[in-house]
């Protein structure tokens, strides 16, 4: 089994990624609160295996449902994506009441350790992605990544900060705006952008989040997709929405869980990130499968970069101003 480790040096702010082997896949394991965009994520970001340039695998992603003929959800498919769901939904209540930790990276100590030098750790949920279903893929990733000095409420504030989305995940989301807002509850809008070659695949989506606090160290999310339609000639003057649940199948439903927890002297980022779409046709599966399962493990990567990305932006211009106060009052 393979698990992607990216290596971030806080100094230098580059990173490095490599692929790690492991035999036991126990040990690679490795709020006002949502990541609704990051099934997408920026994915120009190389697979570890080098197996093919990321530009040639979201080509042939792209173009798979194109050269065949518009796929329509199933009965069958939606009954295996609810029971998917549900099953997530229950390891999510099993964190909150105890029966399990926190956090994901809590089940290992050394993942922690790894993620407080600057490590990016990422694995397939139940060991394997995409899964196959009755007319369709589930793809469930989870990772993780600390960011040092953050708060709680300042890495909130980026993930709630859906304005600034087409800045912080660029150039995957094209817009993104918060249509409803309760104490516990979001409504949010995404458009959603890939381009390869002459290949365009656009998304729209709304997504219901559930917020909670867990006193004041813990936060978590869950993001639900509540309408998905795939935009036909995207940026063409002939721009359309598909009907739901009709189209190329790029994406027909989405789940995120986002779970944060400030302790040793910054922020754990966790998101487990689920989404589904067609089945590969049969001719072309010898090549898409390994891209398919490269794809969806970059844009999770991607999203938690560029999270902490911003959450170090936001905490640094305070930082200074903290400190030239205080050099001021020395003074």
């Amino acid at each position: 089994m393979f698990t992607t480790v990216v290596n971030f040096d806080p100094n230098q702010r580059e990173l490095k990624l490599k692929g790690r082997s492991e035999t036991d896949s126990a040990k690679v394991l490795g709020p006002n609160i949502t990541m609704p965009a990051a099934h997408f994520g920026r994915t120009h970001r190389r697979c570890y295996n080098g197996r093919s340039g990321p530009e040639l695998a979201i080509f042939f992603l792209l173009l798979a449902p194109a050269t065949s003929r518009g796929a329509e959800l199933k009965p069958e498919t939606i009954q295996a994506w609810k029971a998917h769901v549900c099953a997530a939904k229950v390891r999510m209540e099993e964190r909150t009441n105890g029966r399990v930790p926190f956090l994901w990276v809590d089940e290992d100590r050394d993942l922690t350790q790894r993620l407080r030098v600057g490590e990016i750790l990422l694995k397939p949920v139940d060991g394997e992605s995409p899964r196959p279903v009755p007319g369709g893929l589930i793809h469930d990733w989870i990772g993780a990544v600390f960011v040092a000095k953050a708060k709680l409420d300042d890495v909130v504030g980026v993930l709630s900060d859906y304005d600034h989305y087409k800045d912080f995940y660029r150039p995957m989301v094209a817009k993104a705006r918060l249509l409803e807002q309760a104490p516990d509850q979001q409504r949010v809008t995404l458009l959603m952008v890939q381009k390869a070659f002459s290949v365009t695949g656009a998304v729209e989506t709304d997504n219901e989040i559930q917020i909670a606090r867990l006193g004041a160290d813990r936060a978590y999310s869950m993001s639900t997709s509540v309408r998905v339609q795939e935009i036909a000639d995207y940026g063409k003057s002939s721009q359309h929405a598909l009907p739901q649940d009709h189209g190329p199948g790029y994406v027909w439903r989405t789940f995120y869980v986002t779970r944060l927890e400030q302790r040793d002297g910054g922020v754990y980022i966790e998101m487990e990130m689920i989404g589904m779409s067609r089945g590969i046709p049969v001719l072309l599966r010898w090549l898409i499968q390994p891209l398919a399962e490269c794809l969806p493990r970059n844009a999770l990567l991607a999203t938690l970069q560029d999270t902490r990305d911003a959450v170090i932006l936001r905490i640094e211009p305070a930082s200074s101003k903290s400190q030239s106060v205080a050099q001021a009052a020395h003074r």
